[in-house]
């Protein structure tokens, strides 16, 4: 059985974004403790923060990723 490349972000891992988020921590930061890419923590970042003063939620992403 061949292991998919590609997996999605887990709840778990968008908590840890939130919080190091909250932290001020870097993307770069971020990819390497959650072991991902770092394009895959900006893109889900930015997908979520569009304008200034406008904070990550992980719980608002991770409702509506599992419906993609």
């Amino acid at each position: 059985m061949e292991l998919k490349k590609h997996r999605r972000l887990s709840y778990k891992e968008r908590v840890i974004i939130q919080s190091l988020l909250e932290e001020n921590k870097s993307k770069s930061f971020i990819a390497n403790k959650l072991g991902r890419s770092r394009s895959t923590i900006t893109r889900e970042v930015n997908r979520w923060i569009t304008k200034p003063g406008e904070y990550y939620n992980a719980d608002i992403a991770h409702y509506i990723a599992k419906d993609d």
